[in-house]
């Protein structure tokens, strides 16, 4: 306590004050028992007050040894006072201020593990593609007897690596500001039918190909109030996995209804069907399945989040033939 300066100086102050005080009582006539009395009193009121220094002294280090272990990341301690005072309610703002520190910590925290399990992601998703062009250029550069046929099909090769490449880092990168909350989805009155044009435009052609059926909606007239750009990149991942999925000559569905409470839109398809081991992970990133090959595992992770961050919500059910993806997406007040 005495290491205090302003503590010291009023402690010499007291005792300058106090001895001055004795020697004008005992320099005049005063009776020896009101001297007495005098001095008793002062005493014992300085040493109260010197007291009342050494427990307030004692709180101030309390609390400096809590700000201590807070520095050190030590959030387990509780100082919360119930008492009056000011002290009690510095103690109570210093509390508040601990739960928040440990809020940010958790969330720097777990910002940290997402950004190197991403990192780790990206690096292992880059490296197939990466290590496949690297021997076909190596075969280009070695083997000066290659036949011209032989080099298109590895330039043709290449140049579909470089455009997965592409297509992955722009996921990536849509992925990112997704989990990160940077984009911001603004939510909108649209046409279902214009948004089922717009879902179906990318893939009509690989559609056609496989001579597949897409049936669509016949009652287009429902107003969605949704971010469109956004829900299309939903809507178009999920509409691929259904046709990469259905044979040949297959069908693929989507209905539309509407009601008080939400409008429900249903892909399904009478395709492979997800196996059951697959089926609850299918939304969770980077997850491949066993039926799939090419696929890295990132396009119904994104749906699911767009539909989620529009206060939706995407289930999914799977036979031995046919999957369905059920979407809703729920009327705000």
């Amino acid at each position: 306590m005495f290491r205090d300066s302003d503590i010291k100086k009023l402690f010499v102050f007291e005792l300058v004050v106090g001895i001055l005080f004795f020697f004008v009582l005992f320099s005049s006539s005063v009776s020896h028992s009101v001297l007495f009395l005098f001095f008793l009193f002062f005493f014992l009121s300085n040493l109260l007050f010197f007291l009342y220094l050494f427990r307030l002294h004692q709180k101030v280090q309390h609390l400096s040894q809590y700000m201590n272990r807070i520095l050190n990341n030590d959030y387990s301690f509780d100082i919360r006072d119930y008492q009056e005072g000011d002290l009690s309610n510095l103690k109570n703002d210093i509390y508040k201020m601990t739960v928040k520190l440990k809020e940010q910590s958790s969330l720097a925290i777990n910002d940290k593990k997402y950004l190197e399990d991403v990192l780790s992601d990206i690096s292992h998703q880059l490296k197939t593609p990466l290590t496949s062009m690297y021997v076909m250029n190596d075969i280009l550069l070695t083997d000066s007897q290659l036949e011209e046929e032989k080099k298109k099909e590895f330039l043709m090769k290449n140049r579909a690596q470089l455009e997965r490449i592409e297509w992955l880092v722009s996921s990536l990168l849509k992925m990112s500001r997704l989990d990160s909350g940077s984009e911001v989805l603004h939510l909108q009155p649209v046409s279902c039918q214009q948004f089922l044009k717009k879902v179906v435009a990318p893939l009509s052609i690989p559609i056609e190909l496989k001579n597949q059926t897409l049936i669509l909606p016949e009652d287009s007239s429902i107003t969605l109030i949704i971010d469109e750009n956004w829900t299309v990149e939903a809507f178009v991942n999920i509409l691929k996995n259904a046709h990469e999925h259905t044979k040949e000559k297959g069908t693929i569905t989507i209905t539309c209804r509407d009601t008080p409470l939400f409008t429900e839109f249903q892909i399904s398809d009478n395709g492979e069907g997800i196996s059951a081991t697959d089926l609850p992970h299918i939304f969770e990133r980077f997850y491949k399945g066993k039926k799939t090959s090419d696929s890295i595992g990132i396009g119904l992770y994104m749906a699911k989040k767009i539909i989620t961050l529009e206060k939706g919500e995407i289930q999914v059910t799977s036979r031995k033939k046919g999957t369905c993806f059920q979407i809703r997406f729920y009327k705000q007040k």
